[in-house]
């Protein structure tokens, strides 16, 4: 197996130095293939530097699924045109090279919607999902399916025919198959009648021979499968298991079950109630996962005795936030990324003992990480100036592989800071994110806003802070001091924190919040006379909180929020996200209530500016169409747009480009 992880390694060498030439000619993108420096390098902070703009938003790259070789010789990665977009219209697979001996190469040509690449056990092939049309296929129709490539061997060939596409595959530990979760064929309609809730047709697990083509179906009777693992000895399957298809039931009520390969049976049953597919430890005896922490609020990390099903708790003495857990190469080790205060790290963590400790300490954000046998780490990440990047982290050093966005130091943007403060409520030290003007100078009083984080259950973080859903950047490189808070409700601080807002969103999370803005004023940092509000989602709820309860702010950008409990509960497509911190109606109706900026809009007495997708199932429309129409009905100064065909995260490039215009215009026109 290593003489073949070489041979390969060389051969991906012999592609990549290949690749090198390709660009040169032009082929490749400067952006893509420019020398990384190691350490993140200032934007540009002279006198006549330009303020970044919109456009220069919308131009940046993105980049996920950092994915290192057996070998840790080479990372393939995705980029995607703009940040924070979730379904991106195109994305493309490249490759670098450890030794970064050469330029990285992209490994997929063509306009295509191509990810989720995934190393072979030997290294010497690439399997990855692509919508591109199979040269022979006559069905006119293009959907998702597994393409593989063995580099500098054979091309890139389809392996998959699935009627409705692939959602998400594994190798098997042997190379010669691959588990692949897909719907069976069935009948579809161009209008079709749907009952809310119905299961729907099951997405079902497959067991597909590379060799012959030949396809095994393993069904769980009446639930369908996501996020699948292949245990190392190959005899057993770890998926989640949910009884629909609906988001609410797999992020909520999915089971991690591990099944039998040869038999196509259910062994057992890990967790009622997982958020994360199974990491199995080197000698398929365990498995590690995430879970939802008690009534769901709060996340925990799990190890799992497979053959006993007994499972206890690991990094519960994290003063943070796990969100992704994973086996190292050692057989007692994990390793997890996680958010803690402001930052997102990567610790390790005893299997035995459960103990976390600090092992990759970062300043920004990382996204998404991969672990090679030998313990490099390959890391998605972004850095207060660098707004995504590769990084590989081996023999105790960080080293950046890219350097997506060259063209942001010719920009000036704010300088990025931690920030801490007292609650004056109960002490409590609640963090949170600064970000200053290029010219600021300290003693200078400066118009200042607030920008609040969705979730509640996320943490802004000192990394980069611009995208069509994060302004600080956009404010604070045209002047503004710009406060990210992480009150009590976000990720970061463990799951009692976490807790901190069941049956009272908008109590102690704003009394965090506006101690903070307290702090920015006592400092000189603030103009007490010149605040304002803003967020998307949650962020927009305690927007439209503040100008509901409070006189400070003299305009709110409300953006996709949630203003009366009660009927989004009803509504939305995730209703036990809102009743995990309310309870259930009609006992829990006056909680609600007193929770819901709708039922104050007479206190309202500033502008402000709703903002909301037409589609969207999470905050439906008529959330903040609510909250519009009640201020015009009481004469009080607002407007609305809406966004045609958009969900609860904007995809549009126009529609991304117009909300980031639109928050910056109305900031300046009332600040």
């Amino acid at each position: 197996m290593k003489d073949l992880s070489r041979a390969a390694s060389a051969q991906l060498r012999q592609v990549l130095l290949a690749g090198a030439l390709v660009a040169s000619l032009g082929m490749a993108s400067p952006a893509q293939t420019a020398e990384p420096d190691d350490t993140a390098r200032p934007a540009s902070k002279v006198q006549d530097a330009r303020p970044i703009t919109p456009d220069d938003i919308q131009a940046l790259t993105g980049v996920h699924d950092p994915q290192i070789a057996p070998d840790g010789a080479q990372v393939l990665y995705v980029t995607q045109p703009r940040l924070a977009t979730g379904a991106p219209d195109r994305s493309d697979i490249w490759i670098a090279a450890r030794d970064r001996a050469s330029p990285p190469v992209r490994l997929t040509q063509g306009t295509w919607k191509e990810g989720s690449p995934r190393w072979s056990p030997d290294g010497t092939a690439i399997a990855y999902l692509s919508n591109r049309k199979a040269p022979d296929d006559a069905t006119g129709t293009a959907t998702r399916q597994i393409w593989i490539v063995r580099p500098g061997r054979e091309g890139p060939r389809p392996v998959t025919r699935f009627a409705d596409g692939v959602r998400s595959f594994a190798w098997a530990p042997d190379g010669q198959s691959l588990a692949v979760l897909a719907r069976a064929p069935h009948e579809d309609t161009a209008h079709p009648i749907q009952e809310v809730d119905a299961p729907g047709t099951p997405v079902d697990l497959w067991i597909q021979d590379l060799a012959s083509g030949a396809v095994r179906r393993i069904a769980v009777k009446g639930r369908t499968l996501s996020d699948v693992s292949w245990s190392p000895d190959g005899t057993r399957i770890a998926v989640r298991a949910a009884a629909t298809s609906g988001l609410n039931d797999r992020f909520y009520h999915s089971e991690l079950r591990v099944l039998d390969v040869a038999s196509s049976t259910s062994l057992r049953t890990l967790r009622e109630s997982a958020y994360s597919g199974a990491s199995w430890s080197p000698d398929s005896r365990k498995v590690a996962f995430t879970a939802p922490a008690q009534g769901t609020i709060g996340i925990d990390a799990f190890v799992a005795d497979v053959a006993s099903g007994r499972v206890r708790k690991v990094g519960a003495d994290l003063d943070g936030t796990i969100r992704q857990i994973a086996w190292s190469g050692e057989a007692d080790t994990l390793l997890a990324r996680a958010v803690v205060h402001t930052r997102q790290q990567i610790v390790r963590i005893d299997a035995r003992t459960g103990r976390a400790s600090p092992f990759v300490p970062f300043e920004g954000r990382i996204t998404d990480f991969s672990v090679a046998t030998d313990g490099q780490i390959a890391l998605a990440a972004s850095t207060p100036e660098r707004p995504a990047d590769i990084w590989i982290h081996g023999d105790a050093r960080l080293t950046s592989l890219t350097d997506l966005n060259p063209q942001i130091r010719g920009i000036a943007l704010g300088t990025v800071e931690e920030v801490q403060w007292t609650s004056q409520r109960d002490g409590q030290t609640i963090y949170g994110v600064l970000v200053l003007p290029p010219d600021h100078v300290p003693g200078s009083p400066r118009k200042t806003v607030v920008l609040a984080h969705g979730g509640p259950h996320e943490a802004w973080a000192t990394a980069w802070q611009g995208s069509w859903i994060d302004w600080a950047q956009l404010l604070a490189s045209h002047g503004y001091a710009v406060l990210l808070p992480n009150p009590r409700g976000s990720a970061g601080q463990g799951n009692a924190y976490a807790r901190g807002v069941i049956s009272g969103w908008g109590t102690r999370d704003y009394q965090d919040l506006t101690d903070g803005v307290d702090m920015l004023v006592a400092r000189g940092i603030a103009d007490p006379a010149r605040l304002g509000i803003g967020g998307w989602s949650y962020g927009g709820f305690l927007s439209a909180w503040a100008v509901t309860h409070d006189r400070r702010f003299r305009t709110a950008v409300i953006g996709a929020a949630p203003t009366d409990p009660l009927t989004l509960a009803l509504a939305t497509d995730t209703p036990d996200f809102v009743t995990a911190y309310f309870g259930l109606p009609p006992e829990a109706i006056a909680r609600m209530d007193r929770s819901a900026p709708l039922g104050a809009l007479d206190k309202v007495a500033v502008p402000v500016l709703v903002l909301h997708g037409e589609e969207d199932a999470r905050v439906p429309l008529s959330q903040g169409l609510a909250f519009y129409r009640g201020l015009r009905l009481l004469g009080k100064p607002a407007s609305m747009v809406t966004y045609p065909g958009e969900p609860h995260r904007i995809g549009g490039p126009d529609h991304q480009r117009d909300i980031q215009e639109r928050v910056l215009a109305w900031f300046d026109a009332h600040l």
